[in-house]
């Protein structure tokens, strides 16, 4: 395979990603290494400048309010360090992606895993209590944030888990010429 024909085709690909839902993309993202973006959980998805938490309002990256069920990551990515409340993944660009878990402790827990084991985007990597959350719908916040580049352009409002919430810069274009 030539040179242009590899840029055609992972054009092509990022192009479905952006057309499909949940199951494609995750499927996609494992397959050929394309990057995608995932919520971690079904829930509210909100800029992080709204936190209430004073450590991540200026932090680079987006909030979730889950409603409960499984935890997803986010991005794919070699495991850097992780506890049953943070996970550092260093991602397809080389930087590092932290999900963390902030609120009650019995409310969410994320799985622990080993320095070096690769993850996927859309793996289930921890468990949200739905009774907690029903009684408290904000006991329990995700925080994904990137270390050092600027975020992708999201997707905000209601997701639901393993949803692709990369809006790339071609549909964000779109929207704003429709409007």
């Amino acid at each position: 395979m030539n040179f242009w024909q590899r840029i055609f085709r992972l054009k092509k690909k990022q192009t479905q990603v952006n057309a499909t839902g949940r199951l494609n993309a995750i499927k996609m993202a494992k397959k050929s290494g394309t990057l995608v973006l995932v919520a971690p959980a079904t829930g509210q998805l909100r800029p992080i400048k709204e936190s209430h938490d004073e450590h991540y309002q200026a932090a680079n990256g987006i909030m979730l309010i889950p409603n409960g069920g499984n935890l997803m990551l986010p991005v794919s990515g070699i495991v850097s360090e992780s506890t049953t409340e943070k996970l550092i993944i260093t991602d397809g660009h080389g930087q590092g992606v932290t999900m963390t878990l902030v609120g009650q402790g019995e409310a969410a827990r994320l799985a622990c895993y080993g320095t070096g084991q690769q993850l996927h985007a859309g793996d289930v990597v921890g468990t949200a209590n739905q009774k907690i959350l029903a009684q408290n719908s904000e006991a329990v916040r995700v925080y994904v944030v990137w270390a050092e580049r600027q975020i992708p352009t999201v997707r905000f409002g209601s997701v639901y888990a393993g949803q692709n919430i990369w809006q790339s810069e071609d549909d964000f274009n779109d929207k704003q010429t429709d409007d």
